[in-house]
């Protein structure tokens, strides 16, 4: 059976990419992963807020100025994954020197400034590809949605000026026009989108009075729907992220038209092992239904794909519409 894939134009081996976690903090762990059959790693992310206050000669996030001290609370603990810059490079280019499968460094900020210049860093550290998460929070009442999306159109510009490896952005879900921003950033040199980042969700403690945030929950289907929608109808490569629990799921988002799925909780809940099982159960999906290669079935249930069943995009709205009243009208 051939698993290979093509992400971001990389060539892998097969889907499986590992997303950024803590595995990626040690070559070690990296060199294991290798050797279970993962076919690329996502660094963990470096922050702008780091960044920044490296740049500034700040040692601890909390002196960074009111700016950063509150970001600072939610990062990693720097005794646990999370390293500085300098650290985050050398460390870089030894995962390169240690294992063959593609490297994708990740950075992590909201606003266009001197921190996107460390993409040309990671770029030179050996870095294969990068991966922009952008957190973008809106609260400003006078801040329209396209303002808002407009931020990350400038940010993947600005990167792709500095580096000419493939750049990928990891989204939020929380977005008014999807399609239309994931045009916009395949037009602006964007290789690749991720589907999706959960960031913090809001709660409240009702005995202390006081708010505080949790980690949010990846949604697999909501993954599934997007990939499906926007699959092959723009100019960059999908990659699926959060909720897979077997290969089941990994079959369904490359159905859906995913060119590689990222995987991270599974290795905590099962080991490493488990990319095998993963990949085993590929190949016998594929014997059972006859396909020889990964790209036999790649989008082929995707909107792309059926929408020539529609006679335009209005009648398939009508039809997603129908769909909704079928489910909800019992």
């Amino acid at each position: 059976m051939d698993l290979s894939t093509k992400y971001l134009g990389l060539e892998l081996k097969n889907p499986i990419v590992v997303g950024a976690c803590p595995l990626g903090t040690s070559v070690d762990s990296i060199r294991s992963l290798e050797a279970a059959g993962a076919a690329a790693v996502v660094l963990p992310s470096l922050f702008e807020e780091e960044i920044m206050a490296a740049a500034r000669g700040v040692l601890e996030m909390e002196s960074a100025g009111a700016g950063f001290a509150e970001a600072g609370s939610y990062l990693p603990n720097p005794d646990g994954y999370h390293i500085g810059p300098g650290q985050y490079l050398d460390h870089l280019t030894d995962v390169k020197k240690a294992v063959s499968i593609p490297v994708i460094g990740s950075l992590n900020g909201t606003s266009v400034g001197g921190w996107t210049n460390y993409s040309k860093k990671m770029q030179d550290a050996g870095a294969d590809a990068l991966e922009l998460n952008t957190y973008l929070l809106p609260f400003d009442v006078d801040e329209t949605g396209a303002e808002v999306e407009q931020r990350t159109v400038d940010i993947v510009a600005t990167v792709k000026e500095a580096v000419s490896i493939p750049v990928s952005v990891k989204l939020i879900p929380q977005i008014s026009s999807l399609p239309y921003l994931a045009d916009r950033m395949a037009e602006a040199g964007c290789r690749g989108l991720v589907f999706f980042n959960w960031f913090l969700e809001p709660d409240i403690d009702v005995k202390k009075l006081r708010t505080f945030s949790r980690k949010g929950q990846a949604n697999f289907n909501q993954a599934l729907r997007w990939v499906g929608l926007l699959a092959d109808r723009i100019g960059a490569d999908l990659a699926a992220s959060g909720g897979v629990r077997n290969s089941d799921d990994v079959i369904k988002q490359i159905l859906a038209g995913a060119a590689a799925v990222q995987i991270c909780s599974l290795f905590y809940q099962k080991g490493l092992d488990v990319i095998r099982d993963l990949l085993a159960g590929i190949e016998d999906w594929m014997t059972e239904h006859k396909f020889a290669a990964l790209e036999d079935f790649r989008g082929e249930l995707s909107f792309k794909k059926q929408e020539l069943s529609f006679r335009d995009l209005g009648e398939a709205s009508s039809y997603f519409r129908a769909q909704y009243i079928k489910i909800y009208s019992h």
